[in-house]
């Protein structure tokens, strides 16, 4: 895969191929259903709202018109900003291009068919439509198989039999517990919940998952245009799914790496691509820059030598993140003086949030900030749709370990020091 990706970067380096620029007027009017609504939310597709800008619309008597002006095509995705900001978000797409985007908000029902309804004109819209046509009728062929899978997911759990018995001990205590003992409760489940039996059903349902979305993404093969360049980029970022990720790969490189080889989303595909072949366990990690402590530019080598260290990647509006992050402060304090340092890299839009999260939390290692992504450091490892990652690396720079949890990371401590 290596070979595929550096023989795909030359092609791009060395390719006239189109050009990207494309300065666009796209008009974008509709109605909301529900008059209580005030904004909706518009931001590039992939992006993530809380360390990038994004533009809000206002809507007035359920009504709203809005132009988006662009010098490149970009996929945007809109929501209403209080879904957003309640945490559970109705979205749709469409192509920014000179284009009139009808947007139709129904009043949320939790039926399927309270969805966001998008009409455009304009051609990058039209393939988008004939996309989600072959994507209804690909979900219609496997529905039944997802269904009988949750049909027997839902007896096991019925029957108690899909996760280990300790696990339902548990929920059965969190269901009567205050906050404070939920929390404690919560710390007690094991890493591994699934009994056999549930894990083997559930692997069957991530490998059908996996099928699904192979013979999704086949429609982008032989359907070449700007709006099939974004649906890989957007997938390739967001789904981890193994057959689906090397069939997107090998699509990108054989299809679409010379296709509009100055676009962001080309460039942004090849170094996604190159950080997530090398960053794995027994192989040397990368070096790159970072904001130092006082604000300018260092190599993140150069602020440790000699020592494992656990490199941490998080942020203070993510909770998991911040779980883990907890959970191995006592695995530092032990290990500190014995070689072992941490160094945290927060994804934020501002140093407040950072401070505050570090304060709360009382993380007791070295904290950098990647502000707005100004450093790339999240593509650059291969994370550029996860708020958090990290990496175990010996004193030589290798990768001992992909984003351990804390017993994993003790585990490796005790034997290597």
């Amino acid at each position: 895969m290596m070979k595929h990706l550096l023989c795909g970067l030359a092609i791009l380096l060395a390719s006239i191929g189109h050009g990207y620029a494309q300065s666009f007027v796209c008009r974008i009017s509709g109605e909301v259903e529900d008059l209580s609504e005030k904004q909706l939310m518009l931001f590039e597709s992939g992006a993530f709202t809380q360390i990038t800008p994004f533009v809000t619309i206002e809507i007035k008597d359920g009504k709203f018109d809005y132009r988006l002006i662009g010098d490149t095509l970009k996929c945007y995705t809109v929501c209403l900003k209080s879904e957003y900001e309640r945490g559970s978000m109705r979205v749709a797409e469409f192509i920014a291009e000179n284009a009139a985007v009808h947007i139709t908000i129904p009043a949320r029902t939790g039926e399927e068919d309270d969805g966001i309804k998008i009409v455009a004109d304009g051609e990058e819209n039209g393939m988008m439509m004939k996309y989600i046509a072959y994507k209804d009728s690909m979900f219609a062929l496997y529905d039944p198989k997802f269904k009988k899978l949750e049909t027997e997911r839902e007896s096991l759990d019925r029957n108690k039999q899909l996760f280990k018995p300790i696990v339902y001990e548990i929920y059965s205590k969190m269901e009567h517990a205050q906050d404070a003992q939920r929390d404690s409760l919560f710390q007690l489940l094991p890493k591994d919940r699934l009994s056999d039996i549930g894990a083997a059903l559930m692997a069957k349902y991530e490998d059908l998952k996996d099928v699904f979305r192979v013979d999704l993404v086949k429609w982008f093969e032989s359907n070449k245009c700007f709006y099939s360049l974004a649906g890989i980029r957007n997938q390739m970022l967001s789904n981890k799914l193994p057959k689906t990720q090397a069939r997107l790969a090998d699509m990108f490189l054989t299809y679409y790496v010379d296709y509009m080889p100055e676009h962001p989303y080309t460039q942004e595909m090849i170094a996604y691509g190159v950080a997530a072949s090398r960053l794995q366990k027994g192989k040397k990690y990368i070096d790159y820059d970072v904001r130092g402590i006082d604000g300018r530019n260092v190599k993140l080598s150069s602020l440790y030598t000699g020592k494992i260290i656990l490199i941490d990647m998080w942020a203070s509006w993510c909770g998991p993140c911040r779980r883990r992050a907890k959970a191995i402060i006592p695995v530092y304090e032990k290990y500190k003086d014995k070689g072992f340092q941490i160094i945290g890299i927060a994804r934020e839009m501002n140093m407040e949030n950072m401070k505050s999260a570090i304060e709360k939390d009382g993380y007791p290692w070295l904290n950098l900030l990647e502000l707005n992504d100004q450093h790339a450091v999240w593509l650059k490892n291969g994370l550029q749709n996860s708020a958090g990652g990290g990496f175990l690396i010996d004193e030589q720079g290798t990768i001992l370990a992909v984003y351990p949890e804390a017993d994993e990371l003790e585990k490796i401590l005790q034997e290597r020091l």
